[in-house]
């Protein structure tokens, strides 16, 4: 082994040490950085043909890596602005140069003309919305994608107009003996409302039922309603 092949040799583990220390650093000064991807360091051996009568050392080669495709962890903020993708998936966002790119970054600013843009610029693009048709999609292109903007549209809030609920009501029960179970809807605001079912029993199968709004003092919503004695098949049936 030639002075040159030792030195060859020396230098190539102090370059991959210096890799690896590269990207510990690098890690740790993006610990906070929305959307970083760690990096990581592979060493691979670089193994040199030794001729008769001389032995060439080999040496180390370093491949740096980032986990792009990896789940990262989440960061609670207070924004409602703030977006995270879960599994796979990028938000798509729009330069100053009108181009389109992929990123994961979601800390997302409302700006004065409603557009969001995140810490370096870049717009946020989505489908426009509607509640009666869906949007054509485009799975391998940006075709039909538009800067989300706030203020140009304001998405009105349905009531609920119907609920489901499947119970079972104990056969044994006594007459005169009460149930009560619960049902979450929405007013026309947007906001949810917690509606009390009450179940009694007043005869052999048979269960009247009264629902109240968990809230302020209000009417009752629904008034007792005698149920079916036979086959309660539609919402619920005694257990027997």
């Amino acid at each position: 082994m030639s002075l040159y092949g030792t030195m060859r040799t020396g230098v190539s583990g102090m370059n991959a040490q210096a890799n690896r220390l590269g990207t510990v650093a690098e890690n740790i000064a993006n610990s906070s950085t929305v959307g970083y991807k760690k990096a990581s360091v592979q060493f691979s051996s670089m193994i040199l043909p030794t001729t008769s009568g001389a032995y060439n050392s080999g040496g180390v080669e370093t491949d740096v890596r980032y986990s792009i495709s990896s789940q990262s962890t989440f960061s609670y903020t207070t924004s409602s602005t703030d977006l995270a993708v879960k599994g796979d998936g990028f938000f798509v966002v729009e330069g100053s140069d009108g181009v389109e790119y992929l990123t994961r970054a979601g800390s997302f600013v409302i700006q004065d003309d409603g557009s969001l843009k995140n810490s370096a610029g870049f717009t946020l693009m989505g489908y426009e919305y509607s509640s009666t048709v869906d949007p054509t999609i485009v799975v391998n292109g940006f075709d039909g994608l538009e800067p989300i903007n706030l203020s140009s549209a304001s998405i009105s809030a349905t009531a609920s107009t119907a609920g489901a609920l499947n119970v079972n009501l104990p056969s044994g029960a006594a007459v005169g003996d009460t149930k009560s179970t619960s049902l979450v809807a929405y007013d026309s605001q947007g906001n949810s409302r917690l509606i009390e079912f009450t179940y009694t029993k007043t005869g052999v199968n048979a269960w009247s039922v009264a629902a109240n709004y968990a809230g302020p003092p209000v009417t009752a919503v629904v008034a007792p309603t005698a149920l079916p004695s036979t086959p309660m098949a539609r919402s619920f049936r005694p257990r027997r």
